[in-house]
């Protein structure tokens, strides 16, 4: 018997579908092995050394395997094939004492490694005729990145304990993560508006006399005022801004340049990992857990009518563009057959990856069949996973059509008042669809913008002249989708990290997502930010732990010493916190109140809790009596009893809404915030979306 192990029991199923009675496949149900939960688990005396146990929950799971492969001819180990995989092959190695069965009196002959992209037939009967040993460089990255991770949150979360609060954690990437977040937060605090005036006039043919094409108004927008350009976003002045909208209201118009081109837009790469998260929060609204978690579903396999269980996408933890010469030609093979050879390429366009240290062996996320298209899949997968899927194909299948092209046609406009001295000149654009290409798979939203036929010099006229005001926005809020783009960009985590990332930063109410799901640091999230900015610095540096990703990424490939590694970080880290311990003060997180505790008429103190601030008894422990802060109160009052108060407040998930403050007697609530207006066509509260107010009755359509 020949035994396969995996991670997954739903792997471990699909897998066996394609292997005959010969074969057994089992799952180790994740890792078997791990750092100790009770204690720092690493000997920093003797090069870092990690002493590894078997978890509680993995010991059923390892016993099993410990007596089939006694019987086991064969042992095949076919965990993922990036570092988590490749060290949880490495570690059931040791879990199960393989090498000493080897050297005894037992069936075992062979101890394989082999690795895969899809999970289906061809792809895993191929992996079999191609067995490897573990690759060890992989498993010391892995392993490194684990005990680095250990030192940093074992030795640094007592010392946040000590200093601010118990329940603290750090972390390597979660604290800068909560870096980034706070940051903004602040720029966003420090922000001051200013104001600027755009000047648009609608102009037309001046001898028009119907309403044709030729005679269509069109948008220009001042650009320049006397030879000098505009610069962005707009005037500064508003009386200059008035006078030259004045001015333009008695000039003479005419076509000074007009140029017209074709414009090409290219498809987008197929997804990565991080790319994948962004557009499944940009598009469906799914957190990058929740994404990962259907991704890991798809990839696993679904049970498909008449076709048993198969994988439908790649592996989904890659950094890579690369996509299989086999996969390039299903999509060449589908787009002819389906749409025909205008919509083909005469060769297979591929993708460079640009993001650092990326596994250029591995492939990008595509569907392991290019002829099932979503719609074959309607009856066969939940909504979610459809929807999930759907973004997938399209997404590849569009990077084997070709480019969309536009005809793209700018109109420059000369203004002469009359009399004056001012010139001035705008400029008009517009575009149309000539050729859908790719587009026609993954069609994204855009407007036909007509021009009319203008030959050089030829004379327009205005109709509406407007100044518009306009005034600077900060910069918008992180959402998961926009700091996973963050951390990406300065080489921070790699495509395993992402989605636990932004977890447990929210998990450990360090971040909380307000109504339109941004991200906004707690309180008791700046405080430890700010502790590890001041004191740690190297903790919370962009750069430095950029450095140390790549660290690990040389480690990957044989290029560095893992003990090395650690040694450089953790000896002046752990100078550095015992220096800190003896100097930093512990932040004051108590504040006095008015009130009497009812149960031992002690004084009554606001704490600061994980999830927020509460009130308790001075006396605690002796006394336990706590009791919910006050809810902030939006100074609004309530638009459906009109007698109580709006309150923000939070669910047992630290979501926030907005209530009445004479609840149960008033139901009012809402996710959005209220403005305190109510709807001038149903009476409904008004609400603030990110860019617009709306009306809180899903039923009324009102919104400004």
């Amino acid at each position: 018997m020949k035994l396969v192990i995996v991670e997954s029991p739903t792997k471990a199923k699909t897998i066996s579908r394609f292997l005959g009675s010969d074969f057994e496949v089992e799952s180790s149900f994740g890792h078997v092995r791990d750092l100790p939960s009770y204690k720092l688990g690493v000997d920093v005396e003797k090069n870092f050394e990690p002493q590894y146990v078997i978890p509680r929950k993995a010991q059923p799971h390892v016993k099993k395997l410990r007596e089939l492969a006694k019987s086991a001819s064969d042992i095949i180990l076919a965990t993922d094939e990036d570092r988590e995989g490749e060290a949880i092959a490495w570690h059931l190695v040791q879990a199960l004492g393989l090498s000493d069965l080897e050297s005894q009196d037992s069936n075992l002959k062979n101890i394989e490694r082999i690795v895969f992209h899809e999970i289906t037939q061809k792809a895993i009967k191929e992996s079999l005729k191609h067995p490897r040993d573990i690759n060890e460089n992989l498993v010391d990255a892995q392993q490194t990145r684990r005990i680095l991770d250990r030192l940093v949150g074992y030795k640094l979360s007592p010392f946040l304990w000590k200093k601010i609060m118990r329940g603290l954690s750090a972390g390597r990437v979660q604290s800068v993560a909560v870096r980034l977040i706070v940051e903004r937060e602040r720029e966003i605090r420090a922000f001051i508006p200013e104001n600027y005036w755009t000047i648009e006039a609608l102009l037309q043919k001046s001898d028009c006399r119907n309403q044709s094409d030729d005679c269509a108004e069109f948008r220009g927008e001042l650009y320049e005022i006397n030879g000098e350009t505009i610069e962005r976003p707009g005037i500064k002045d508003e009386k200059i801004a008035e006078n030259a909208a004045e001015n333009l209201k008695i000039s003479a118009f005419e076509a000074l340049n007009i140029t017209q081109k074709a414009q090409e837009r290219s498809p987008r790469p197929p997804f990565t990992t991080s790319t994948l998260q962004q557009e499944a929060w940009s598009r469906l609204k799914f957190s990058a857990k929740k994404t990962m978690l259907i991704a890991q579903q798809l990839y696993e396999g679904i049970d498909i009518k008449n076709e048993g269980r198969a994988g439908l996408i790649t592996y989904m933890r890659t950094d890579s563009l690369n996509i299989s010469e086999d996969s390039l030609s299903d999509a060449g093979s589908f787009i002819r057959k389906t749409f025909g050879e205008t919509y083909a390429l005469a060769s297979p366009r591929r993708f460079k990856t640009k993001t650092k240290g990326a596994q250029e062996a591995h492939e990008a996320i595509r569907p392991t069949n290019a002829q099932i298209a979503p719609q074959d899949l309607k009856n066969d997968l939940t909504n979610d996973q459809f929807r999930l899927y759907d973004l997938i194909w399209k997404r590849f299948i569009a990077t084997q059509m070709p480019n969309a092209v536009f005809s793209q046609t700018v109109i420059d406009v000369s203004a002469k008042p009359g009399g004056g001295q001012n010139q001035y000149k705008l400029r008009a654009s517009g575009s149309i669809l000539k050729f859908d290409g790719f587009l026609k798979i993954a069609p994204y939203h855009f407007e036909d913008i007509t021009m009319p036929n203008l030959k050089d010099g030829e004379k327009l006229i205005a109709g509406k002249i407007d100044a518009l005001k306009h005034a600077t926005q900060p910069p918008p809020r992180y959402t998961e989708a926009s700091l996973i783009k963050a951390l990406e960009k300065f080489g921070i985590g790699r495509p395993s990290t992402y989605a636990p990332t932004m977890s447990v930063i929210q998990e450990r109410g360090y971040v909380i997502k307000n109504e339109i799901k941004q991200l906004v640091p707690s309180e008791i999230g700046e405080k430890v930010n700010d502790m590890l900015v001041e004191n740690f610095p190297k903790i919370v540096d962009i750069e430095f732990t950029a450095r140390m990703e790549e660290d690990l990424d040389k480690i990957a490939e044989g290029g560095k010493n893992s003990k090395a590694v650690l040694g450089e970080f953790y000896f002046p880290f752990e100078k550095n916190l015992a220096e800190k311990y003896d100097t930093v003060e512990k932040e004051n997180m108590i504040k006095e109140t008015d009130e009497i505790c009812p149960e031992c008429g002690k004084s009554l103190i606001i704490r600061h809790g994980r999830f927020g601030k509460f009130i308790a008894c001075s006396g605690f422990p002796s006394c336990k009596f706590t009791k919910n802060l006050q809810s902030e109160n939006l100074k609004i009052k309530c638009l459906k009893c009109k007698e109580g108060d709006v309150l923000e407040r939070r669910t047992k998930r630290r979501r926030i809404f907005y209530g009445c403050s004479r609840y149960p007697n008033c139901d009012f609530a809402t996710w959005q915030k209220p403005t305190g207006e109510l709807c001038p066509q149903c009476n409904s509260a008004l609400v603030q979306m990110k860019d617009y107010v709306k009306c809180s009755n899903k039923e009324c359509a009102h919104k400004k």
